[in-house]
């Protein structure tokens, strides 16, 4: 029998949890999700991007639902700017990376979006692919493509743990089972697609390869989670996951860091390095900490020694149209000055070429603030030429 429900424990999206700590598996089961504005603006985003591309390239819906762009957008209650600006350039890399397959097969590619694929972990194993490609080129090649709405950066290739992404991978070996008998598959190409931090990125396999990740890691830990072992081990992921203020690993690690501080007079800036890759990690569980607490209180448990208060005032005009009456009445201009549109909606309104046209000559870009990341983040490195040290000894 066919399963019916998306996997709760063996979820893909958590696989980076669980095939690292399987004590993170008592929080898949549905009991402890929770959602937010930025899931939901996901999934929303997904389901917008989904139409736009089964319109763009004619696929059909197996059930004849498919909907239009047009037909969706006013169902969706995040819609916005920003998300009709990735869906188009989320589209329009798909629609490039189908003709390249196209072109460079001797038959049609095969489609898939948002399929959902039998992950064969349990009874109730059921994973959603963004979108799957599968073309004849180089004797047959898997294109695994997910996109991803987040700030947070993602790879297609795991460097910390050297192995390629396990989302991806599991999507990858899913479509593989479920289709290699009808084309051919011997290439597995990983793709993220994160438009709004612009990190495009991919990695390309031999099968092989992608099955012998399946042995060795995943395999044994679908089979040790299923026999029951919870081991706990605590690791970079853990950030992402719902039992985070819970664990007792986390926090004997974090106690670690601390008490080797507490030990030390003065810390060299070698000791302070050594610190630092942790310091992001720990920073997100005691804020998770404090995070839980408050939504605790907020249900009316109580803290010994804290209480709820008001963080801030905001004052408020109830009646806009009376005080700009008033105002005005007085001699007072109520009404600030008009606003130009945002580049995305100029863009949109004038259309690209007439926007280059027009404004691009008075775009520039503003650089943020400088931030320090690990080397595996995918953003441009700043050079700093001169080394500006303001200790005075």
């Amino acid at each position: 029998m066919k399963p019916q429900n998306h996997s709760r424990v063996f979820s893909p999206s958590k696989s980076m949890l669980w095939l690292e700590c399987y004590q993170s598996v008592l929080f898949n089961d549905g009991n402890n999700s929770e959602t937010n504005e930025q899931a939901e603006f996901g999934t929303e985003t997904h389901e917008l991007a989904a139409a736009t591309i089964s319109n763009s390239l004619n696929v059909e819906d197996f059930d004849g639902n498919s909907k239009k762009p047009s037909e969706v957008i006013p169902n969706l209650k995040r819609y916005n700017e920003e998300m009709q600006e990735i869906v188009d350039k989320y589209a329009d890399f798909v629609i490039k990376t189908y003709q390249y397959e196209l072109h460079n097969s001797s038959l049609k590619p095969l489609v898939l979006i948002e399929q959902q694929l039998d992950l064969g972990f349990d009874d109730n194993s059921i994973g959603t692919l963004d979108l799957g490609i599968i073309s004849n080129r180089d004797g047959g090649t898997l294109t695994i493509v997910d996109l991803k709405t987040g700030r947070n950066p993602v790879m297609s290739f795991d460097k910390e743990l050297n192995r390629p992404n396990s989302q991806l991978s599991i999507y990858a070996i899913a479509s593989y089972k479920c289709f290699k008998d009808v084309y051919p598959i011997k290439k597995v190409r990983l793709v993220i697609f994160q438009p709004v931090i612009n990190n495009t990125n991919e990695y390309e396999m031999e099968i092989d390869e992608l099955l012998k990740f399946e042995e060795e890691v995943i395999s044994p830990a679908v089979k040790a989670i299923k026999s029951g072992d919870r081991t706990a081990k605590e690791n970079s992921k853990c950030k992402y996951c719902p039992g985070f203020v819970y664990c007792k690993k986390k926090l004997d690690s974090a106690r670690k860091i601390i008490e080797k501080g507490s030990k030390i007079e003065l810390l060299s800036e070698q000791e302070i390095a050594e610190i630092m890759p942790k310091c992001d990690d720990y920073i997100a569980y005691f804020q998770a900490v404090k995070e839980h607490c408050l939504k605790k209180a907020l249900s009316g448990y109580h803290y010994e020694g804290y209480k709820l208060v008001h963080s801030r005032v905001i004052r408020k005009i109830n009646d806009e149209s009376k005080v700009a009456e008033i105002l005005t009445e007085a001699g007072y201009e109520p009404y600030q000055a008009k606003k130009l549109l945002g580049i995305t909606e100029l863009t949109r309104k004038l259309g690209k070429e007439k926007f280059k046209e027009l404004v691009s000559p008075y775009i520039s870009i503003q650089e943020g603030s400088l931030a320090l990341v690990p080397n595996s983040d995918p953003r441009e490195e700043v050079i700093i030429t001169e080394e500006k040290d303001n200790v005075k000894n």
